[in-house]
Order: structure tokens, then C-alpha cells, then sequence
């Protein structure tokens, strides 16, 4: 099963980097273009123009790739990064709230994980990835051999042993601690004595490893390799000891109750097939209807009641809400369960046909709305973490229909990437997400 060693990671220099805040950023798939200029303004030696570099074709001649790799090589060189002496593994803790609750802290183990297949039955996936933002990453992962950033991944929990050495190393003071622009916290701590190295190595070693985050990430790792080695007449060949046959990871048991998974709301933006007591009539074949009034002028006090009955229901079965305009969200809650039928009778695994998730884009946004699956990964399908924003795009005309949704538990994520079943696009939200910028894993064995 999971195979994990230390590494050496490249990290930021105190000398040149005193404040590391200025320079980390959350991963490349969350940045906005917006965002992407505050990190290029904030400091010279910010790791988005590793991660996520502007294309200066037009200007140098060169394209972000090329970009990347140039910075890299000169971080390296000037010794803005430096390389660890001795290989480590880091323990990861993030301290976060959600809304008034007290604080969490996820921590988790930063290691190399042995790559598989995914048909070797180790490393499982939970969603579908897309052959542009593959080869988006492989172009950079060949201009910059290196893992740039950590994936998210989980083990089953609870796991007693990883815990101990956990437990143990962060009473004393962190080798990192950083608080993000979101007043997240970040601490590391390296691990580098070998029986505590080993001790977790045997923790993990009959353990399975779930995808959490980076999924994308993960497979052009995959692909990487596998094109190095047939470059080389490697394949197939046993290699221990090669830095591209593993992967950096973060892995969190899956009993942290950190591990959170928020809820990704969809914004449908193409008229529906049905609206007004048309959808209404249809919508109530299906489901129980609880309606919530939205006042136009202050709509978040009914939008939270909604969203708070919409967690109530879905605790107890197959849940969403609705806004198609006018002054009330429509908390819908499933009473038909042929739907649940037809994805079994397809041969879907009791896991995915009972998923919220998948319940719903079948029923709700295929059968009713009418927007289907060919086009649910174009412009037809705006997906947000803000409920908020997902309501003013209806009510303002930007779009037709907001759609609400619970999100999954993280065991459910599980069952459905153990049944080898792949979710619906957008399905989870893991957070927090693993800061870009405190670890980097270079795959090659240079001092710098």
C-alpha cells in the first residue's frame, strides 16, 4: 500500500525572505487573475510566478513555462530557496475557523508518496480530471521538474500511531509558522530522526491514499514519470530510489474533525428547460418543497434560514435548494426514489447513487433544468463556495438558477473513491487549502 519517504525540500531563505507571508499563495487552481497581480505585486519572490506564472510572449519572448523555469533556476542559484540538509518529513498543522465556531487544527504529514496507477488499488480519486489542465501542469512540471505544490490527500482514520508522533512534535516550537491574507495558520515541523521517520512510514505502509485535492496535479505526476522513463527505456523497471516516482503529498486521517469538506453551489446560466409553477410543478413530482421568502432588499437572513433547513434535511436524506427569482429559495427534499433505481440499475455503486451530489445533477440539472452533462464543464455552469453571490446572480439577471447543495462527508467521499466511481465535477471543497509556497520537492538530488 502507501509508500512514503523524507525529503529534502527546497524552502525560502530567512535571509532574503524574512516575512514569508509576503511570498505564499494558495494553489494555482484558485487564483484568479485579480489575485494573480496582488501576488506579482506583493513581493518580487512570490511563488506565483513559479506556480502560475504570466506569459510574457509578447514581451521577452517567452511563455509562462518558460518563465517559471527561468525564475526557478535563478531562486535556486541566488539561494532565495535553499535546500534542507538533511531529508525530513514535515508535519503540517492548520489552524482555521468557520464563521464564529472555535478553531480547528488539521495537521497532517508532508511526504513523498510512492506514485501508482490508479488500477493498483492504493491511491484512490475521487473526481474526473480534464485533459487542458493536465497538460497545462505537465508543460510547467517539464520546465520545472519539481513539485511545485503539495496535493491534499487523506488515509482512513483513526490512526494511532501517526497521531502519537504528531502528538509529540508539536509541543515544541515549529520550524515554520506563518498566518495567510485569510488569518489561516500555518506551522511545520521537520521530523528527521529515523525511528520517528520510520515509525510513521509504518503507520502508513497498509494504508490506502484518498485524493482529496489535486487530482489534476497527481495524474500529471503520473504522466511525468511515465514519460521520462520511456524517454529513457525505464518503464516498468523497478526504481526505489527515483524522486519522480513519488509524488508530495499532505495526508490528514480521515477522522480529523478538520478535515472539512465545504459545500460548492452551482449558478446555472443557461435559460432552463422549465421555469416559473412550470418548474415549480415539476420540482414538486420529486420533492418536498419548503419555501423560505427572500426579501429583495436584505435576502442573507432568509438565505441563511434556507441553507440552515437545507442541512437539517440533508442530515436525514437527499437535500437542495433552489432560487429561480422572485422572493423565495425552494428547500427541496427527495421523495421519489426512482432516480436512486435508474443510477443502480446502470450499474452504479450503492455509494455514488445514494451521493447527494449525484442524485441531484441527474434529476435536477439534467432532467429539469435541462443543462446536460456534455455541457456542465463549460460556461453553462458558474461553481461557487458563495451562496450568497450564487442568489444576487439570479436576482440581478446574470444567470437563471442558483442550485444550493450540502456537501458530502468525507466518508462518503471515501466509499464512492473505494467503489471506483468518479463524482460530478465540483463535488468537494476540501479546507483549508495546502498553502503554495512552504515546502517545495525538486526532482533532482542538487545541494541548492
Amino acid at each position: 500500500m502507501a509508500e512514503i519517504i523524507p525529503f529534502r525540500a527546497l524552502r525560502y531563505n530567512p535571509r532574503f525572505v524574512p516575512d514569508l507571508q509576503q511570498v505564499v499563495a494558495p494553489p494555482y487552481d484558485v487564483i484568479s487573475p485579480e489575485a494573480q497581480e496582488r501576488y506579482y505585486a506583493r513581493h518580487p519572490s512570490n511563488v506565483v510566478r513559479l506556480i502560475l506564472a504570466k506569459d510574457e510572449a509578447n514581451i521577452s519572448g517567452r511563455d509562462r513555462y518558460a518563465c517559471a523555469a527561468q525564475t526557478f533556476a535563478a531562486w535556486r542559484r541566488e539561494g532565495i530557496l535553499r535546500r534542507d540538509p538533511v531529508p525530513a518529513v514535515y508535519l503540517y498543522e492548520q489552524e482555521f475557523s468557520l464563521g464564529d465556531a472555535p478553531r480547528l487544527r488539521r495537521r497532517g504529514v508532508l511526504a513523498l508518496v510512492r506514485l501508482h496507477d490508479y488500477a493498483e488499488g492504493v491511491i484512490f480519486p475521487h473526481e474526473r480530471t480534464f485533459a487542458r489542465y493536465k497538460d497545462d501542469r505537465l508543460q510547467l512540471m517539464r520546465a520545472c521538474p519539481a513539485n511545485l505544490e503539495a496535493i491534499l490527500g487523506f488515509v482512513p482514520g483513526p490512526n494511532p500511531a501517526v497521531a502519537a508522533v504528531l502528538d509529540r512534535h508539536v509541543e515544541i516550537s515549529p520550524a515554520v509558522g506563518v498566518v495567510d491574507e485569510d488569518g489561516i495558520g500555518h506551522r511545520l515541523w521537520l521530523v528527521q530522526e529515523p525511528e520517528e521517520v520510520a515509525a510513521l512510514q509504518a503507520a502508513l505502509r497498509d494504508q490506502p491514499v484518498f485524493i482529496a485535492d489535486g487530482h489534476h496535479r497527481y495524474e500529471t505526476a503520473l504522466n511525468f514519470r511515465n514519460e521520462r522513463q520511456a524517454h529513457e527505456g525505464t518503464a516498468g523497471k523497478a526504481a526505489p530510489g527515483r524522486l519522480d516516482s513519488f509524488v508530495l503529498m499532505n495526508l490528514v486521517p480521515a477522522d480529523d474533525p478538520a478535515l472539512v469538506i465545504l459545500p460548492t453551489h452551482r449558478i446555472i446560466r443557461r435559460p432552463p428547460a422549465c421555469v416559473g409553477e412550470v418548474l415549480t410543478a415539476a420540482l414538486a413530482r420529486h420533492f418536498r418543497i419548503t419555501s423560505h421568502p427572500v426579501d429583495a432588499g436584505n435576502p442573507l437572513p432568509g438565505l441563511g434560514l434556507a441553507l440552515a433547513d437545507l442541512a437539517r434535511r440533508g442530515a436525514a436524506g437527499i437535500a437542495c435548494a433552489v432560487y429561480a427569482g422572485g422572493g423565495a429559495v425552494l428547500v427541496l427534499e427527495l421523495t421519489d426514489p426512482a432516480i436512486t433505481e435508474a443510477l443502480l440499475a446502470e450499474g452504479r455503486a450503492p455509494a455514488f447513487a445514494r451521493l447527494d451530489v449525484a442524485v441531484l445533477h441527474r434529476l435536477l440539472v439534467e432532467g429539469i433544468l435541462g443543462v446536460p452533462s456534455t455541457m456542465q464543464a463549460d460556461d453553462s455552469i458558474y461553481y461557487t463556495r458563495d451562496a450568497s453571490q450564487a442568489l444576487a446572480e439570479v436576482a440581478a439577471g446574470k444567470a437563471s438558477v442558483a442550485l444550493f447543495l450540502n456537501p458530502p462527508r468525507v466518508d462518503q467521499v471515501q466509499a464512492v473513491a473505494m467503489a471506483g466511481e468518479r463524482m460530478p465535477q465540483k463535488s468537494t471543497y476540501f479546507y483549508p487549502k495546502v498553502l503554495s509556497g512552504l515546502v517545495i520537492n525538486p526532482l533532482d538530488t542538487s545541494d541548492c
